[in-house]
């Protein structure tokens, strides 16, 4: 059986990690043995992953800058010694170039899971590496686009893997118990999930649902957390839309929330595919999200939602209103969206995509096909 190293920055709940718990519990189905390990301390998901049989490490590193989780890489790729590695994320993938042949020649796939805005260093970095890389895994075709133009990578080492759902677990799961949560029943709901953090401008999130509350009555809830925790405990409270706003932190289950939504909104600056949208998209929840190219991709192809730039707040608020107002509409939706998502990101059939990469890398690069 190949044996596959998955690497990633941290195991906390969010969209990567998530991913890569959902592709390990399912890649020995296709023959293939993965182990995952990530360069932070050990975080939940692990337990999570080990439940299942997956073997699991953490490199312990304090922060971006703690190099002396490179030694303790090193060691653990010693350790399980891998037919191929494969990493994602920026700090994962310099890891992975700079230690993962040390021992000896192996296949080093890396990834990207997002279009780096913000962090200058990071794309040059990403850029005066990546050609160690034997290939270069991207999860959309905006995030292919980003690589190959912003980063230089030739689009032949360049390979799409889109975002899997599994859309049986989806099926299985009941929406959330309303009374349960004290969530009043003659209110639309609005769901927003993430990482609390820059990039997914919670600020215009705020703006939007301050804008709303003037034209629609709703709850909001916003499941997660992250640098930004306090920053919205001062903010939220100044808002006009407080009353209508909860913060949930992590759920362990995001899908019941979704199945129970109106409407997903997501005002994120960049995204690479954003499960978030999958998920609501194979839900049959209508989404409203600004107008990215990440976004872009996934909701032209479902039009199972409405694309918006967000700092153009009013227009924002005003078609979220509209959304919220098409409840007639909502079985034509559900059919169009889980059409898009069961073609292009069903569970198996990515997993199924990506264990015969893992197989043609490791026949070029080791001259054998596992």
């Amino acid at each position: 059986m190949l044996r596959v190293m998955l690497l990633v920055t941290d195991l906390q709940p969010g969209g990567t990690p998530l991913r890569i718990v959902r592709i390990a519990r399912t890649l020995p189905e296709f023959g293939v043995q993965p182990i995952v390990g990530c360069l932070a301390t050990r975080g939940s998901l692990a337990a999570v992953l080990e439940d299942t049989g997956t073997e699991t490490f953490a490199c312990d590193a304090r922060d971006g800058r703690d190099i002396a989780c490179l030694a303790e890489l090193a060691r653990q790729i010693r350790r399980f010694d891998p037919d191929l590695l494969h990493s994602t994320l920026f700090h994962a993938n310099l890891a992975a170039r700079l230690v993962g042949r040390l021992d000896r020649i192996r296949p080093v796939i890396t990834g990207s899971a997002t279009i780096e805005v913000r962090r200058g260093w990071h794309r040059l970095l990403e850029a005066l590496t990546l050609g160690q890389s034997d290939v270069h895994v991207v999860n959309s075709g905006a995030v292919a686009d980003h690589v190959a133009n912003d980063l230089g990578l030739p689009r032949s080492r360049i390979v799409v893997v889109r975002n899997p759902i599994d859309l049986d677990a989806i099926d299985r799961a009941q929406p959330i118990d309303r009374a349960a949560h004290q969530i009043p029943f003659d209110r639309p709901l609005i769901v927003w999930a993430g990482r609390f953090d820059p990039d997914k401008r919670l600020d215009r999130l705020l703006d939007v649902l301050d804008a709303l509350a003037v034209r629609a009555h709703f709850t909001a809830v916003l499941i997660g957390d992250g640098s930004l925790r306090d920053w919205l405990h001062a903010r939220i409270p100044r808002s006009p839309a407080a009353s209508s706003i909860r913060l949930l932190g992590w759920q362990h289950d995001l899908i019941p929330w979704l199945k129970a939504a109106d409407l997903v909104t997501l005002t994120s600056r960049t995204e690479g595919s954003p499960n978030i949208v999958l998920e609501a998209l194979a839900c049959g929840c209508c989404v409203i999200a600004d107008a990215i190219p990440a976004c872009v991709e996934l909701l032209q192809a479902s039009r199972a939602g409405c694309l918006v730039r967000s700092d153009r707040v009013e227009d924002f608020a005003e078609k979220a209103a509209a959304l919220l107002d098409k409840t007639d509409q909502r079985d034509l939706l559900i059919r169009e969206s889980r059409r898009v998502v069961r073609e292009r990101h069903d569970l198996r059939m990515v997993v199924g995509q990506l264990s015969e990469l893992y197989r043609s890398v490791a026949a070029d690069v080791m001259g054998v096909r596992a």
